[in-house]
């Protein structure tokens, strides 16, 4: 069934000594990757040392003359493989933009990474699928990227490319090695782009080809029905239970069995939270000097297992009976509804999970341990990180990676103060934090906020509900689930559908078909268009008046629901761009203010 399984360099799979192409099967899915995948992988090759590890992939040889140059059909991983390869051509239009004038060296180097992404023919090496203008959108991004020497024969520009993942995703990558710091000057250079690209090139894959569809469907089926491999999870409590077996003698294996378990437990059993507790533990008190590995300045996913080894083989018992005090902090934040809290702070407990603030359970540990804050003290710092995750997600500043090294700053100059009092917390964190300021928060909020942060519109929308009808008796939590799916969800007032319904063309744009299409490209997504609703594929493309006056099972899921975003709504009679203008206005006013850190 297997041909071949090898674990090879990212510069071999995309090797320039031979004629190798990729090619993903017109029916396999479009590229889905998005901002967070892309920052992962980024950010995971930047921090390592090289050699990272980025999965595997699976590949059918479809040649039929073995002295044809090999043609491998992608079954598994094309996700990874098209990234790895939009990153690339990222990489060398940035290395030919900058390559220094009469150096030989540079320009076989950029010759060698040319040839990583164009085959002899000038053809790409890698063919994506053809689902929702996959293909062309890469062979546009391949021509602008390599130029006229490395040419398709697609070169008109696709319509609407820039609204789709895979140009997305190039550009991401171009932005991040164009970037600038806080004093304005470039994060990369031309050498540290170099050094990127050997970082890459020495990332690993393992590559298994097989010869058959029916082969790569069985091996596929196998792979994810055995469970995984030891995780850095795994790897962390065998080393701690054999340090503290050895210094025992075996008579309290079962009992440090149990504490680890007991930290685990607190955990939940989602491997990321455990690694990221882990993680964020290290940071939150790498300032003691029991905890500190030297050289060590900040947790990562790729010195995990280097920072436990060392703290371990210091003191085994200390680092556990750290890990149990410190997992109970983390347990009571993450796992929040429960009678032990009030309902104050569960409500901002829930916000912060909400509005995915994960760095933040980092300080509140910290806080936790060394100050022991009070439920009032760690709802004010609560309601501080929400303002400042809300900034960050709709204006993307700090960036997704500078937020853990900011978060460390932060502690490190807490640790040095002896009492807790918020307003010295505030002050510190917000010099230190680095929050995005009113002039680009209303900037981003005024633009199309759903298109650019999903997430975020439910966290602003829900906030501004909550701020005018929330009472000690009355809550609402926009969040809640049923099987999954969310029981209030983002209604679009205009429908954002490509085809614009008759009596929505006569509303906005009195039947002119064209420039309903204007108004919608130009307003469906902002935040002056948008409102809560229950079970919205109810409504979809349902005209203004029936979205009004809809009901299900004998209650108002349209805009008669009650909420005081839809009480103005239910009083109008139409629904113009006039009238989105004003609302957005209106609800960015409110925006502001309600998470002002004023």
């Amino acid at each position: 069934m297997i041909q071949h399984v090898s674990n090879k360099s990212v510069s071999e799979i995309f090797t320039s000594d031979k004629q190798v192409r990729y090619f993903i099967p017109k029916y396999q899915r479009k590229y889905t990757w998005g901002k967070e995948n892309l920052e992962l992988l980024f950010d995971d090759i930047d921090e390592s040392s090289g050699g990272h590890f980025l999965g595997s992939i699976i590949c059918i040889n479809t040649q039929k003359d073995s002295y044809e140059d090999p043609n491998l059909e992608l079954v598994d991983g094309q996700q990874r493989t098209t990234t790895i390869s939009l990153l690339y051509l990222a990489l060398y239009s940035y290395l030919k933009a900058y390559m220094p004038n009469d150096d030989d060296d540079a320009r076989l180097e950029l010759l060698s990474l040319k040839n990583k992404i164009v085959l002899k023919n000038k053809l790409p090496r890698l063919t994506p699928s053809q689902t929702d203008s996959n293909l062309d959108d890469y062979n546009w991004i391949f021509h602008e990227a390599i130029g006229s020497d490395g040419v398709t024969k697609q070169m008109k520009k696709p319509k609407y490319i820039g609204l789709r993942l895979m140009n997305k995703a190039y550009d991401y990558f171009c932005d991040r090695l164009h970037e600038k710091d806080e004093n304005d000057k470039p994060v990369f250079s031309y050498d540290k782009a170099k050094e990127l690209l050997k970082k890459l090139n020495s990332a690993t894959i393992v590559k298994i080809d097989v010869s058959t569809h029916s082969d790569a469907f069985t091996l596929f089926e196998t792979l994810n029905n055995r469970g995984v491999p030891l995780s850095a999870v795994d790897l962390i409590k065998n080393k701690l239970l054999g340090k503290l077996d050895k210094q025992s003698d075996g008579i309290e294996i079962d009992s440090n069995f149990n504490r680890w378990n007991s930290v685990v437990n607190n955990l939940s059993d989602e491997y990321k939270i455990q690694e990221r507790f882990l993680r964020q533990f290290y940071n939150a008190f790498k300032n003691e000097p029991s905890i500190e590995v030297k050289r060590t300045p900040k947790a990562l996913k790729s010195n995990l297992i280097k920072i436990y080894e060392e703290l371990i083989d210091r003191d085994a018992n200390g680092i556990l009976e750290m890990l149990e005090e410190c997992s109970e902090i983390y347990h009571n934040n993450i796992d929040y509804d429960n009678n032990e809290n009030s309902k104050k702070l569960i409500y901002a407990l829930r916000n912060l999970e909400n509005v995915n603030g994960a760095d933040a359970y980092m300080l509140l540990m910290f806080l936790d341990k060394k100050f022991g804050i009070n439920p009032d003290q760690k709802i004010q710092v609560i309601d501080l990180l929400c303002k400042y995750f809300i900034r960050r997600n709709v204006t993307d500043y700090p960036n997704t990676r500078n937020l853990t090294n900011y978060f460390i700053e932060i502690i490190e100059e807490l640790n040095k103060i002896e009492f807790f009092t918020f307003e010295k917390t505030k002050e510190i964190f917000l010099k230190l934090g680095r929050p995005a300021d009113d002039k680009l928060f209303s900037e981003k909020l005024r633009g199309d906020v759903y298109d650019e942060n999903v997430g975020a519109v439910r966290y602003i929308l829900s906030s501004i509900e909550l701020s005018e009808t929330q009472t000690d008796e009355i809550y609402t939590n926009f969040y809640e689930r049923d099987k999954k799916k969310f029981k209030w969800t983002i209604e679009h007032i205009l429908p954002q559908g490509e085809n614009i319904p008759k009596e929505w063309v006569q509303m906005i744009a009195n039947g002119d078909d064209n420039l309903a299409k204007e108004i919608k490209t130009e307003l469906v997504h902002k935040l002056g268009n948008l409102t809560l609703t229950a079970y919205n594929s109810k409504l979809s493309n349902m005209s203004f008046e029936r979205k009004k006056t809809r009901q299900q099972d004998g209650k108002n899921i349209g805009y008669l629901n009650g909420l005081w975003l839809n009480e103005k709504l239910k009083d109008e009679d139409s629904w113009t761009a006039d009238d989105i203008k004003v609302r957005t206005e209106l609800l960015v006013d409110k925006a502001l203010k309600l998470f002002s850190f004023g």
